[in-house]
């Protein structure tokens, strides 16, 4: 009978230290001053410039800048090549810079703030596990949010929501560093490059390339 009440206080004691746990670990970022990612977020939508490096090798990345009213997306992989879509003066302009051309829509500036707003989204859940783990051998604090995001390019059919995991693992300066997404089986890491300045050459269009219509 000894034996037993002491088991039973062990397995009280285990489930009161998983609560405490579970309840430091699931939080709600209700006064904005918890969560690193909507620091992040708060931080690019107010400041004048930016750059927002995704890196998934060596080969295949995407820089999203911003200048003052001008946004770029650059991408380059080794199968599609180096594509950029420029945002200024109102018109858009698609650069192909392996053909050394472009072409331009006007009126159209539909993705000016793309990054701001993929980020607002994934605040906007709310709820996010927090914890410690480690990514290439160096200890990170992550914040993981359940959902797709615009981030990620995995590719599945009929995607349950809630099975999509994204971890935002940020450094000692509070600094995002990567962005790890599962969903079943697939897993993506992306290495993130976050600055507050900007390359002139995302922002401009070469004179030797060929406008097309």
């Amino acid at each position: 009978m000894k034996n037993k009440k002491v088991l039973i206080r062990i397995i009280i004691a285990v489930v009161i230290i998983g609560v405490i746990i579970g309840f430091f670990m699931l939080r709600k970022d209700k006064d904005g001053n918890e969560g690193r990612l909507k620091k992040l977020y708060e931080k690019i939508v107010s400041i004048d410039q930016y750059s927002f490096e995704i890196a998934e090798n060596d080969t295949k990345k995407t820089i999203m800048a911003k200048r003052g009213e001008q946004t770029s997306i650059d991408q380059t992989s080794e199968n599609e090549g180096h594509l950029t879509s420029l945002i200024k003066d109102g018109n858009t302009y698609l650069v192909f810079h392996d053909k050394q051309e472009y072409y331009v829509y006007k009126g159209n500036s539909v993705e000016q703030n793309i990054l701001g707003d993929g980020l607002k989204e994934v605040v906007d859940k709310g709820n996010y596990t927090t914890g410690v783990e480690k990514v290439n051998g160096i200890r990170y604090t992550f914040e993981e949010y359940s959902g797709t995001t615009i981030f990620t390019s995995l590719n599945a059919l009929n995607i349950v929501e809630d099975n999509v995991k994204t971890k935002f693992y940020f450094n000692k300066n509070d600094e995002l560093v990567y962005m790890r997404t599962t969903y079943e089986d697939t897993e993506e890491l992306l290495k993130i490059k976050f600055t507050e300045s900007t390359d002139d050459a995302l922002f401009e269009i070469p004179s030797e390339y060929a406008e097309n219509s």
